[in-house]
């Protein structure tokens, strides 16, 4: 992944031989195949790592949906994804309100996102890793002349995520357990807009400002 914001995938130098083939287990432990992603349901409290500087997060993760909370300069932001529906939403709060957007979700991403097509395919597993207090195997995909890393818990679960040798996800702790379904929805009583809605918003404001100036 290329983003000029957060780097979410990562990457490292591969062990100079004993490497298997695309999702063949280069060592005789963990997974041969690599982890459904979104199998699992769990919170995880995450610190990332992007040219701004450090981003601590929650992670709540049940299947294909998933919610993040950070603070932003922008305010507390959360940022709700279905990866069944495609659709996703930005809310934040600031000041005492609280605005949602519907939107494709900014460059805070967490590596699942990479890690659930392609890259799970033709990835190496490249030995066993640890974050967390929990086991996983790392794994690692070549692209564009970089090798892109993550470690991964046999459940699906990202613990570590490293781009040209640099961290750039590190999950700090983990609790399994179902997630309540409220936490995968928006607020009620909190209207949505989306993008096409903030532009019309524009116009019709651009329009009444020179009905006003008399253009």
């Amino acid at each position: 992944m290329r983003k000029t914001g957060l780097a979410i995938v990562a990457a490292a130098a591969l062990a100079a031989c004993g490497q298997g083939g695309p999702g063949q287990s280069a060592d005789t432990g963990g997974a041969a195949v690599f982890p459904n992603l979104a199998g699992a349901s769990y919170r995880a409290e995450v610190t990332v790592t992007h040219d701004a500087g450090v981003l601590p997060l929650v992670l709540m993760r049940d299947g294909q949906r998933q919610r993040m909370e950070m603070q932003t300069p922008e305010g507390a932001t959360t940022v709700i994804a279905n990866a069944e529906t495609g659709e996703s939403f930005v809310i934040t709060t600031a000041g005492g309100q609280t605005m949602t957007m519907r939107m494709e979700a900014p460059d805070f991403e967490d590596p699942a996102k990479e890690w659930s097509g392609e890259w799970s395919a033709t990835a190496r597993r490249t030995g066993a890793c640890s974050a967390a207090g929990e086991q996983g195997s790392e794994w690692t995909h070549d692209a564009d002349g970089a090798a892109n890393t993550v470690c991964v818990t046999n459940d699906g679960i990202i613990l570590r995520a490293a781009e040209d040798g640099r961290t750039v996800w590190e999950t700090t702790s983990v609790q399994r357990g179902p997630q309540s379904a409220e936490l995968f929805t928006v607020p009620a009583g909190v209207q949505v807009m989306d993008l096409g809605d903030v532009g019309r918003a524009m116009e019709r404001a651009l329009d009444e400002a020179r009905r006003q100036a008399g253009q």
